[in-house]
């Protein structure tokens, strides 16, 4: 029993001891740190491993750490420039070791996790550097454009240093000084002077270049201005031709606007008067036509009737004018049956009211005789008895004023007597 329990103690505490060796065996990288592996199972280079753990084989495997943190290496150092002054230069360089497993396993050989070793191997190689590029510019080159420099020495430096597995992070001069302080400060002297001489120039050139701009500004507003007055120039002649031919135009425009206008107006007119016509047609023309019709129906029977009245009375005088003629051929034989003295009978039976009708003027007037002077009333009855004779004589035939002539130159006592006794009876 006893022995049991040893066997199993001693495999308990073999355990825990293989545990406590295998931890001890398991490397885990900090946060700016890497471990390159070597050894069986890990490639002729090594393998990196970094931010994760592994676990190194006694005996048969080896870690090695790497420092991947900054290191600042400061350079002081005096070397000739090309034109043999010799200058102090002064500067700064920020290096570390790249982070790319290909910079750590050059960088791991070399340095491990001993910055001191970077910072000695950067100061010495960045020297050699500065004082080789130094050497090649000139003092006054360095001191006016020291930017160029750095350029330089940093683009020299990053090569070598990136062939070791370092990275230059940053590089800058803070310094350059010759040996004995004249020369930089006569040449800022100069410099100045320099400067301030091309700061004159600079400024003389400008206001040449100001003045001469100024005044091709100046000429170039006159040209402007002659040109714009040129064109107004023109701009008003146009304007005065094109008002003088809208002057000469516009009686035409106004006429044809004016004719355009009469055309509408006539055009309407004429649509009104077709509209009227039509009310016309439809008010006044067919009511006429037909009241036209109607009064010429009612006159073609008024016609009839006239004609028929007319017809009538045209015979009843034809009839009546017969009789007469016929009365008045039986009258005309009569009188001619009549010898003069029966004709003269039937003449003086109406002599008395043709000189009474030639008398009704003296009826009315107051005839005076005076001496031999007649008065015009009475010249005019007698001249109404004489145009009366000759009316009968004109109508009848007889000879009144010849008949009663004949009757005086024939006065016997068997005519008077004769005369009397027809006058008796």
């Amino acid at each position: 029993m006893g022995a049991v329990l040893g066997a199993v103690v001693a495999i308990v505490v073999l355990l825990v001891l293989t545990a406590i060796l295998l931890l001890s065996r398991y490397r885990v990288p900090g946060a700016e740190e890497a471990f390159i592996v070597t050894g069986t199972g890990k490639g002729p280079q090594g393998k990196v491993y970094r931010g994760t753990g592994t676990f190194v084989l006694p005996v048969v495997q080896r870690a090695t750490r790497v420092q991947l943190s900054s290191v600042k290496a400061d350079l002081d150092t005096s070397t000739p420039a090309n034109d043999g002054i010799e200058l102090k230069v002064r500067g700064v360089a920020i290096v570390k070791v790249g982070d790319t497993p290909e910079s750590i396993l050059k960088a791991g050989p070399r340095f491990g996790d001993d910055l001191n070793r970077v910072r000695a191997l950067v100061t010495e190689q960045l020297s050699g550097e500065l004082r080789s590029i130094v050497g090649t510019m000139t003092a006054k080159s360095i001191l006016v454009d020291r930017q160029q420099l750095v350029d330089q020495v940093a683009q020299s430096i990053k090569e070598i240093l990136g062939n070791q597995g370092l990275v230059l992070d940053s590089f800058s001069i803070n310094d350059v000084q010759d040996s004995d302080g004249q020369y930089f400060s006569d040449l800022a002297a100069r410099e100045r002077s320099d400067q301030a001489a091309i700061a004159a120039k600079s400024r003389a050139e400008a206001h040449r270049v100001a003045e001469e701009s100024r005044i091709a500004n100046e000429q170039a507003v006159i040209q402007q201005q002659r040109e714009l007055d040129i064109e107004r120039e023109a701009a008003r002649q146009a304007t005065d031709r094109a008002a003088a031919e809208a002057d000469a135009v516009r009686p035409l425009v106004e006429a044809e606007r004016r004719r355009i206008q009469v055309e509408k107006d006539n055009e309407v007119a004429e649509q009104h008067a077709r509209l009227r016509d039509t009310e016309l047609d439809a008010e006044v023309r067919r009511p006429a036509e037909a009241e036209l019709y109607a009064a010429q129906q009612r006159a073609e029977a008024r016609k009839a009737e006239i004609i028929a009245e007319a017809a009538a009375k045209a015979e009843g005088i034809r009839i009546t004018g017969q009789a007469e003629a016929e009365a008045l051929e039986k009258r005309a034989e009569a009188l001619g049956k009549l010898d003069n003295v029966g004709q003269l009978e039937l003449v003086l039976s109406k002599l008395p009211a043709i000189v009474q009708a030639a008398s009704e003027p003296l009826t009315e007037a107051n005839i005076t005789l005076v001496g031999d002077s007649v008065s015009p009333i009475a010249k005019g009855a007698g001249s109404t008895v004489v145009s009366a004779m000759e009316l009968i004589q004109g109508t009848t035939g007889i000879d009144l004023a010849g008949m009663i002539s004949n009757l005086g130159a024939s006065t016997s006592p068997k005519a008077d007597d004769s005369i009397e006794s027809d006058s008796a009876e």
